[in-house]
């Protein structure tokens, strides 16, 4: 990798993980205010019913316990969560905060009690005597789409939140010059992100009307006015404050009810009060994701050459869309993204956002194109072994060039920059593609199941308000905020709209901001995000923080430097050329120090009335950076088990301007993991009657190092042009390739065109003996 010299590029050890490593984080469940109650929720068992009753009189007598609330109790001063949508067709109910005629899934709010411990709270909810009188639950594809269906939502025709069609080009023409027709279907499972630090919420009343909130989120300001609005507070009397967070990979990215009803709680009984989620409710209530099936059909030419292409989009978003996204984002993504790197000019889709009686969809690491990279390469697998010519070899007749940058997707994405033809390559040399060819053919010959697996992608980061308002989605700001300043002690620190959520931004924002100073890096230090310390913005998702935050963090800094030399120049009767900051010191001529930034501050704080050496920048992107990768794996099957082993792993990914090779591979690594995990053991199931059948660990697998390979990354570098500093993102883009990679192996290795995830045991082995008939 080309490591460069200055703080950006450079190695640096993560700077909070010593505070991790020492014990000294302070996650959600760590706080503990004065006078703290503690909030259990009892949850709906049934799927879909009518509320007759929710009796909570004997729960209100119960030792230790201060209040038990019903959806009733809210009426009037606690409005239900609305999604903020203008996209034509869209429909997304309310949600209310704790239901209150009617349950939709297995986990909803039918009551919270408040106690003084959280084991008193859990025993008052026993005494809770609720009626259900049971409906038909509405679960697959199939129920929720078929005539005369039982509705989710009276207001959901056809329990259809969205249906979206859209033909680019001319389609009708490229199937009629097709030499052959390519069809294939892929399902990816509902899964869960699973952090290992569910999600937790602690509110109390600030004694002047308003509230303070501390959560366990990726979007604190996206909570912040949640609360305003159902709430009706004033915006200057809501403040939410993100803790460290254990984990969040886009499940932490919206607003949950529970976030709303802990204020609203903290407000009626005047007092701090703490609500924590166990694992099981975790399963059951916070965001699932992917749930999708993709059938599709490509007009190919003898040659591999794709002329047109159809998809048929479902999706099963639960029984709500979730706020501020609704029940758009995977739908939209997925079809908008399926052509992905290929010049495919004649397109055509239909994409269903179905309501179902399952625990809301929301985000998740790669939401929406993880599922679309899965399309697309089984289609050029489905090809390669149509026409008999080698996988990478379709890839490489498809492939948008370079020449052809910046080039506009048929769906419009604005592909700014970028080679996709040089990762492959880069890959497939690391991997020793041709020699691994023979050993496969070898290894097939003495009856190994052995196979090798391609993924080639290009996904979207960064979006701007231009982006979400395009969609639709209104409630999203698509801007980020910095804020860089100097303290009294003379420090540099850094506060952003985009919190640490574990991507390493406390190290990652001091190399942008020191860059920006010319300071070292190890000097800034990096706040957790504080909707009463910097301006608005959108949050930790979509690989925003090297985007976005980044950005907004270089341009504040530069200015920072700007007025501190300004300052120091007036103060010290030196023109600006000839001053420097070197550390905690300003420097005139590189010689010794003529006054620290803590005396600057003094000075310009007794001077005008206040601390002016502050700047706060938004950012807000003209358009979204497209970074891409190609993943190539190596595989066996066990014919016995029908277990899978990882072999080989390497990647050859661009994510354009590299902050921290270290923790750009972590990164990538992270998301393989999980990619893994849902190629070939995650899977949330419910039963008919919507109940959940996976609501433990012990049902729900999850990968552990022992299922991870050594990953192999080889890093190419074409900057971004959307922004000065010229990255790209790589949050999300090791689960991307990784899941459409592993699969396609698995399926080379079976020599099978099934699509169908995860490739569990039981499935492989039903896969063999299907193929031996």
């Amino acid at each position: 990798m080309n490591v460069q010299a200055g703080p950006i590029g450079r190695n640096l050890l993560r700077l909070e993980d010593d505070p991790l490593l020492r014990g000294l984080a302070r996650f959600i469940d760590d706080l503990k205010p004065e006078g703290l109650l503690h909030v259990a929720l009892l949850r709906s068992p049934s799927a879909s019913a009518r509320i007759n009753t929710v009796d909570a009189e004997a729960a209100r007598r119960a030792p230790g316990v201060v209040a038990v609330f019903t959806g009733a109790d809210l009426a009037g001063t606690c409005a239900p969560m609305r999604v903020h949508l203008t996209t034509p067709g869209a429909i997304a109910p309310d949600r209310p905060i704790i239901a209150v005629d009617r349950v939709r899934f297995v986990g909803e709010i039918v009551a919270a009690v408040v106690a003084g411990t959280r084991y008193q709270a859990e025993d008052a909810l026993e005494l809770i005597r609720t009626d259900f009188e049971p409906l038909q639950a509405v679960t697959t594809f199939e129920e929720a789409m078929a005539a005369g269906a039982p509705l989710v939502h009276e207001s959901v025709p056809k329990n259809q939140y969205f249906l979206g069609h859209r033909t680019m080009g001319d389609v009708e023409k490229a199937f009629a010059a097709a030499d052959v027709v390519v069809e294939g279907e892929v399902s990816h499972p509902r899964v869960s992100a699973a952090p290992i630090e569910g999600r937790g919420v602690i509110a109390t009343a600030d004694g002047s009307g308003g509230v303070v909130t501390w959560s366990s989120t990726q979007v604190p300001h996206l909570v912040a006015e949640a609360i305003v609005e159902s709430l009706d507070l004033p915006e200057a009397r809501v403040r939410v404050v993100a803790t460290d967070v254990g984990g969040g990979f886009g499940l932490k990215a919206h607003v949950y009810t529970e976030e709303i009803l802990l204020p609203w709680i903290a407000l009626q009984v005047h007092a701090a009060v703490k609500w924590i989620e166990d694992r099981s409710e975790h399963l059951q209530a916070a965001n699932h994701a992917r749930d999708q099936r993709i059938r599709f059909s490509a007009a190919v030419r003898n040659d591999g050459r794709v002329l047109g292409l159809r998809a048929t989009v479902l999706s099963s978003i639960g029984a709500y869309g979730i706020r501020p996204h609704g029940p758009l984002l995977d739908p939209m993504t997925c079809a908008g993204l399926i052509p992905g790197p290929y010049d495919i000019r004649d397109y055509e889709y239909d994409s269903y956002a179905l309501a179902t009686n399952k625990c809301p969809e929301g985000p998740y690491r790669g939401v929406g194109m993880v599922t679309a990279v899965l399309t697309h390469e089984r289609l050029m697998d489905l090809i390669a072994t149509r026409l008999g010519i080698d996988p990478a070899e379709v890839r490489r007749r498809n492939f948008v060039t370079a020449e052809q940058m910046p080039y506009t997707a048929v769906t419009g994405h604005p592909y700014e920059s970028g080679d996709y033809l040089a990762t492959l390559e880069a890959a497939l040399s690391t991997f020793d593609y041709k020699r691994a060819r023979a050993e496969q053919a070898r290894a097939r010959a003495s009856g190994r199941l052995v196979g090798i697996g391609l993924g080639s992608y290009v996904e979207f980061t960064g979006a701007g308000s231009s982006t979400f308002k395009g969609r639709g989605m209104v409630g999203i700001p698509g801007t980020d905020t910095a804020r860089v300043w100097v303290d009294e002690a003379g420090r540099v620190r850094v506060q952003t709209s985009c919190p640490a959520i574990g991507q390493g931004v406390q190290t990652t924002f001091a190399q942008v901001a020191a860059a920006a100073m010319g300071i070292d890096p190890e000097t800034v230090i990096v706040e957790q995000t504080d909707t009463s310390r910097v301006g608005r913005g959108t949050g930790s998702f979509m690989s925003r923080s090297s985007v976005t935050a980044a950005t907004s963090t270089s341009r504040a800094a530069k200015q920072l430097r700007e007025e501190i030399l300004n300052a120091a120049s007036y103060r010290l009767d030196q023109p600006v050329e000839r001053l420097a900051i070197e550390g905690s010191d300003i420097v005139v001529d590189g010689e010794s120090a003529r006054m620290t930034l803590a005396q600057l501050v003094a000075a310009d704080a007794s001077a005008n009335g206040g601390h002016h050496l502050d700047v706060s920048v938004t950012y807000d992107p003209v358009q979204a950076s497209h970074p891409y990768a190609t993943h190539v794996c190596f595989v066996e099957v066990d014919p016995g088990s029908g277990a899978v082993e990882v072999g080989r792993y390497v990647i050859a990914e661009d994510c354009g301007t590299v902050i921290n090779p270290m923790i750009v591979d972590g990164q990538v690594m992270g998301g393989v993991a999980q990619g893994i995990g849902a190629a070939l053991m995650e899977e949330i199931t419910y039963g008919a009657d919507g109940q959940l059948l996976s609501g433990s660990f012990m049902d729900y697998l999850i990968p552990t190092a022992g299922e991870v390979p050594v990953i192999e990354i080889e890093h190419l570098f074409t900057p971004s042009t959307v922004h000065e500093l010229g990255t790209k993102g790589i949050g999300e883009g090791g689960t991307i390739g990784s899941t459409a990679a592993i699969a396609n192996a698995i399926a080379d290795a079976l020599s099978v065109p099934d699509g169908t995830l995860p490739f569990t045991p039981e499935r492989v082995r039903s896969l063999i003996r299907a193929r031996s008939r």
